[in-house]
């Protein structure tokens, strides 16, 4: 081989070896960006799913509390269906990781007397 030849060949190569280099250094780049923009998405998830959540919980404990102070507050009583409605309310409440006071209001429900529905007028 001609010293010509050989230097083309060690620019080749040399040239190869830098560009694969640099592929490299941006495939890392990218890879690390992905990994951050994962994180930062599973986060903000996690942060919407909280939200929400605690949006779920705050709706079932005013509806609860409404139920509790129409029927048994403010009647001594309860239907059978609205009895059964509170009830599956409350396990959806405790479900998504809260109680309280709503467990008093719970026991409440559960002593009140039973009434039959009444029909929806008076619901």
């Amino acid at each position: 081989m001609k010293p010509v030849d050989d230097l083309i060949l060690a620019i080749a190569e040399w040239t190869i070896t830098g560009l694969l280099g640099v592929i490299a250094t941006v495939l890392w780049r990218q890879l690390k960006h992905m990994r951050q923009d994962a994180a930062e998405r599973q986060q903000r998830n996690e942060l919407e799913t909280a939200a929400l959540k605690r949006g779920m919980q705050m709706i079932l404990r005013a509806y609860l509390v409404n139920l509790h102070h129409k029927w048994v507050a403010g009647r001594g009583y309860m239907p059978v269906e609205q009895k059964r409605l509170w009830s599956d309310m409350f396990n959806a409440y405790e479900a998504l990781g809260e109680n309280g006071i709503i467990s008093a209001l719970y026991e409440d429900v559960k002593e009140a007397h039973v009434a039959p529905d009444i029909g929806k007028e008076q619901q």
